[in-house]
């Protein structure tokens, strides 16, 4: 235990164990970590806004800063957005490792579900070298595990959750794109304006589970490794294992332009 906590406190120590880790290395672009750090910041904030409005009530908040606060998150709702279309630029045409292909969990010929089953079963028992210590991860990019939220985050739920506070915005204050729809018929206006707030909120809540279990798994990772996960989305750089260094400079060999 003195040993992992030595290592977690000089990350670069773990260097010193060759047959275990063999090389620091450039793995997330700077763009993707600002990209990072500055979507945090706004989700956070998006949350914070929705919190206060919906429970304006329990708050004793007057109207005047109920809608303060409401258009507030529509503004923040539309910097969300412009970060969203960022990242999806970068999965375009990112460097190697904020790409979709880092985000696909396939991989050595086996399908999703294959490739989950052994994951999970990896994650809840993990491999061992010959000195019984466990097995860091071979992905020099995001985790395999970590995949199957991270796709149909970027793919689906964020692209989702920017539509539906689009139209929310239009139907609720008559804002961009689609200011008409706050002029709809008053049943079809309500139905609507239903319809899209649950839907907004329901995605909102699956957001937060998803930073929940990511907050969970980078924890986990970095107790049971001793690794630098959570520093190397601020520097850039990962302490990787051989396998995962070998990786790295076969996906890297013939990087895509940034």
């Amino acid at each position: 235990m003195a040993d992992r906590t030595q290592r977690m406190a000089d990350p670069n120590s773990l260097l010193d164990d060759p047959e275990r880790y063999n090389a620091k290395l450039p793995v997330w672009e700077p763009r993707l970590r600002l990209w990072h750090w500055a979507n945090l910041l706004v989700i956070t904030l998006l949350i914070l806004s929705y919190l206060i409005f919906d429970n304006h009530k329990a708050l004793g908040l007057p109207k005047p800063q109920t809608v303060f606060f409401q258009k507030t998150h529509v503004v923040l709702g539309y910097l969300f957005a412009i970060l969203v279309l960022g990242r999806l630029h970068l999965a375009f045409r990112g460097a190697t490792f904020s790409r979709w292909k880092d985000l696909d969990p396939r991989h050595e010929g086996k399908g999703f579900l294959a490739v989950l089953r052994e994951e999970i079963a990896l994650h809840i028992k993990p491999a061992t070298d010959t000195a019984g210590r466990l097995v860091p991860d071979p992905d020099p990019g995001h985790n395999r595990l970590g995949r199957y939220l991270y796709l149909p985050l970027l793919a689906v739920i964020l692209p989702l959750q920017v539509a539906t506070g689009i139209l929310w915005a239009s139907l609720k204050f008559g804002w961009l794109p689609f200011p008409f729809l706050h002029t709809l018929s008053p049943p079809l206006f309500k139905a609507s304006k239903e319809l899209v707030s649950n839907i907004h909120a329901a995605i909102l809540y699956a957001i937060l589970g998803f930073l929940l279990l990511h907050l969970l798994g980078l924890v986990k990772y970095e107790l049971t490794f001793a690794s630098d996960l959570f520093s190397s989305m601020i520097h850039g750089k990962k302490i990787l294992t051989r396998k995962a260094a070998e990786i790295y400079r076969r996906e890297t060999e013939d990087p895509p332009a940034g």
